[in-house]
């Protein structure tokens, strides 16, 4: 668990793979593909034609399940260290789960950060601070189709970066369709922080969190307002760097790397599709988007052979970046259906904690006030309540006591201790 976490957590400006693997009990093998529909899907679309990027941690090109299939473009961490043994362990994991799932599809490996064995992971240092922004305009410049990101960043304070939302409107603009995991801090028994993480957290960046086999969301899949989608993210046997074979793997990262293979599916079989309506598409058909949003899993588990069908019955629309004017909340013309606000509803438990702790300031500093107005009114009093000639106080600053009405004709006596009477 703690390794999970840690591959989500990076210290400033750093991005990090959102995805785990682990030796621990899976469900039943290959259950993601069932789960999705794509054997269903296979019959109308397999990826034909489409390249997608996978920026990633870069790829070994020669494993057995990528083997053909892939290619690697530039190390945009400007290193040498392809041939190290612990090389391109993440990006050929989520590689070959895209592959999975589109099988005639192209990928084209594009490396931005560190895999966790690399030495040179720890402390958080990224000898390109633009390897995002770079790797997305190198692959919309060089035919990808799709991007899938599985990959996330956190920093004590933002990590939001103006120059990898220019890149993302610049592929949004060429038709591009973008993925990104939502991370691994959902669980706080586990010391999740439910960080919110780019660059997922960019508009126009098709959120996916990650799911269970009965659809619930998977334990560590963070929780966020701007989750679109989730796919399979537990139990995925996915490409093993080690050796030739497969290992079990389970993250955001996974859950990701699947979506961008539907997401290929249906650009394969529609290329004129602007972004957003791929996204559309994958919404509106999604497990539970009949009864409405979660941020917990979005609308629902990708259903890919009913997002191709619903895909058939759209007419492309232009494609458009981000910022221009008349486009939606996310991306492309038009509101895409997320919700501006998301309410996690109300918890009793907080509230009336809240209430008892507001009544008790409130008590304190009504008695506050209380005491000081008394503390007030004994300090005008003086000791024992009054002056030395009883519950008269002494006249204030030199002010001179108000003389009783009297005969003007007749001579007071002057009261005891009090000043002599005119002479």
């Amino acid at each position: 668990m703690i390794k999970r976490i840690m591959k989500s957590a990076l210290l400033a400006g750093v991005l990090t793979a959102a995805s785990v693997s682990t030796a621990s009990a899976a469900p039943t093998r290959g259950w993601e593909l069932p789960a999705m529909s794509v054997p269903a899907a296979h019959t109308i679309s397999q990826g034909e034609g489409v390249t997608v990027a996978v920026v990633d941690t870069g790829i070994r090109t020669d494993h057995p399940v990528l083997k053909g299939r892939a290619t690697e473009g530039p190390d945009f961490l400007q290193a040498n260290d392809k041939s190290e043994s612990w090389y391109g362990e993440h990006g050929t994991a989520m590689a070959s789960s895209v592959l999975d799932i589109a099988p005639k599809a192209k990928i084209l490996g594009l490396r931005v950060v560190r895999d966790e064995d690399d030495p040179n992971y720890q402390g958080g240092k990224m000898s390109n601070p633009d390897a995002l922004s770079q790797a997305i305009i190198y692959a919309t410049d060089h035919g990808a189709d799709v991007i899938s990101m599985s990959i996330g960043s956190r920093t004590l304070l933002n990590s939001y970066d103006e120059k990898a939302l220019k890149a993302i409107d610049y592929a949004l603009s060429k038709g591009v369709v973008l993925l990104g995991a939502v991370g691994n801090l959902g669980d706080k028994s586990e010391g999740g922080d439910n960080a919110i993480s780019y660059p997922s957290a960019y508009p126009g960046v098709i959120t996916v969190a990650a799911s269970t086999p009965d659809g619930s969301r998977a334990s560590f899949s963070s929780v966020h307002s701007y989750v679109d989608i989730a796919a399979p993210g537990v139990g995925i046997y996915e490409a093993d760097y080690r050796s030739s074979g497969r290992t079990s793997g389970e993250g955001t990262s996974t859950a990701c790397a699947l979506a961008a293979g539907v997401s290929a599916l249906i650009v394969s079989k529609y290329p004129d599709l602007a972004p957003r309506q791929v996204e559309k598409v994958l919404e509106e058909t999604a497990s539970h988007a009949s009864r409405g949003y979660s941020a917990e899993t979005g609308y629902g588990v990708i259903n890919a052979k009913a997002a191709l069908q619903a895909a058939a019955k759209l007419t492309p629309e232009k494609k458009v970046a981000i910022g221009e004017t008349g486009t939606g909340l996310h991306f492309g013309p038009g509101d895409d259906g997320t919700p501006k606000t998301y309410s996690q509803g109300v918890d009793f438990f907080k509230v009336g904690l809240a209430a008892v702790g507001s009544l008790t300031t409130l008590l304190f500093m009504l008695g506050g006030f209380w005491l000081f107005k008394s503390g007030r009114r004994l300090q005008r009093q003086g000791p024992g309540g009054g002056g030395p000639g009883g519950s008269v106080a002494y006249p204030q600053y030199g002010q001179q006591p108000v003389l009783p009405q009297q005969n003007p004709y007749q001579q007071p006596a002057p009261p005891s201790g009090q000043w002599p009477p005119y002479q």
